[in-house]
């Protein structure tokens, strides 16, 4: 297994003598920045490199996050109580019995938990828990400043730019190594997750495709026909792209076979939004779902039940199904994630008093976490669910009957006929 390794010079060094050490299996690969914030610089060929990142502190992790992209499974080392001990330690071997120090990178919380674990008596502290709005050049300066001005002796950095520049100066600077064994444990769990991954992008895939309609105002058959011979010529270009297998149900339904890890990847969901609204733009109109299971059977059990969804929509659109949770329309504004299957018995008691199935409570549930929001009116309901003004009546009015509704007045303006009423839902 590959992994990569980012940070300072000796923070790198210690994690390749564990794996030398204790992971021989482990093919790790370094990519050294002594600054925390340049480690981005290097992330790009890391992950096209490497199955997994292992930062060596959670500066060199946010600052590769702060103008990168982490799309690979990753990992920081952290900093714990026996980094802080060990400084202390070397303090009082050097002679620096004050207790005033300055410290970052350390929490608060493993800090109090030194000092009362064992008995440790530090006169003053000066306290910096890593923060994303600070930068390494404002801890070193904070560092000096309390200094120079007498108010530590000594200082303890996790960061190895820190440490070099006040090292430079001569000031007695002590470094927050990693333990060999928060090494070892950073590294276990970053290999968990690179199996994790492995397994989740090994899982199948089916995708069924159904043209709803191609546009039928021509003079004759051949402009649509030529319409879905164009259809098709684009679907194999996304076929392709996620390495799947095509298998044609006359010229309306199309299945496709691939794997989760590639089918669910962003470049080739925004590759199908591409192809979504290629077809919109032409009136060639087509719904498609997506299945996710451990076999066949059950990925194309979840890819039917995915289309019915997407069937309903008037301009098509993509719905996935995995296990019991169902996602769509996907990369539309009003896209949701609910439950196909309901459980949770307070829910199922709740649609059984309104009268409506438990897995359509659980999406306007969703609807309500996603929007903030618990006022409608049927128009607003129907354009958010999908489904028309008069359904949305009904479904509003089995929650006032049921007494988990309430009416919230009524919408202002001067259109004709009564005005619709605000139904606050009490969910």
């Amino acid at each position: 297994m590959k992994i990569g390794c980012i940070g300072p010079t000796d923070s790198v060094q210690l994690v390749e003598e564990v794996v030398t050490r204790r992971c021989p299996e482990i093919e790790l690969i370094s990519y050294v920045r002594e600054r925390a914030e340049d480690s981005w610089e290097v992330l790009d060929q890391c992950q096209r490199e490497t199955q997994g990142t292992l930062f060596t502190g959670i500066a060199v992790q946010e600052g590769a996050k702060a103008r990168g992209s982490v799309t690979n499974p990753y990992e920081h080392i952290p900093r714990g109580g026996y980094s802080l001990l060990r400084v202390l330690s070397e303090m009082h071997r050097k002679g620096i019995k004050s207790g005033k120090l300055s410290i970052d990178v350390v929490s608060d919380d493993i800090l109090v938990e030194v000092v009362k674990e064992f008995g440790v008596e530090l006169e003053s502290v000066h306290s910096m828990p890593f923060a994303l709005c600070r930068n390494e050049q404002e801890y070193f300066d904070r560092h000096v400043e309390l200094y120079e001005s007498g108010q530590v002796e000594a200082i303890a950095t996790g960061f190895g730019y820190v440490f070099s520049e006040l090292k430079k100066r001569g000031l007695p600077v002590f470094r927050l190594y990693a333990s060999n064994l928060q090494i070892h444990d950073s590294i276990s769990r970053l290999v968990n997750r690179i199996k994790t991954r492995n397994l989740r992008s090994a899982g199948i895939a089916i995708q069924l495709i159904k043209l709803n309609s191609i546009s039928r105002s021509s003079i004759n058959q051949y402009d649509d026909m030529k319409n879905g011979g164009r259809f098709y010529l684009e679907l194999l270009e996304y076929v392709r792209a996620i390495q799947g297998s095509l298998f044609n149900f006359g010229t309306e339904e199309h299945v496709i076979f691939s794997t989760r890890g590639l089918i669910e990847s962003e470049p080739h969901r925004a590759h199908f939004m591409r192809l979504l609204s290629w077809g919109r733009e032409r009136n060639i109109i087509f719904s498609s779902g997506i299945g996710i299971g451990a076999t066949a059977f059950e990925a194309e059990k979840s890819a039917r039940k995915a289309l019915d969804n997407a069937s309903k929509l008037a301009r098509g659109g993509l719905f996935v199904v995995e296990g019991k949770q169902i996602r769509g329309p996907i990369g539309e504004v009003d896209e949701l994630r609910y439950h196909t299957h309901v459980v949770d018995g307070r829910l199922l008691e709740i649609a059984g008093e309104i009268g409506i199935s438990p897995s359509y409570l659980d999406r306007i549930k969703a609807l309500m976490e996603k929007t903030r929001k618990d006022t409608f009116d049927s128009v607003d309901l129907a354009a958010c669910l999908g489904i028309g003004e008069r359904s949305a009546r009904r479904v509003l009015k089995k929650f006032l009957d049921s007494g988990y509704a309430e009416v919230n007045g009524s919408e202002a303006g001067h259109k004709v006929g009564r005005p619709k009423k605000m139904v606050r839902i009490l969910i």
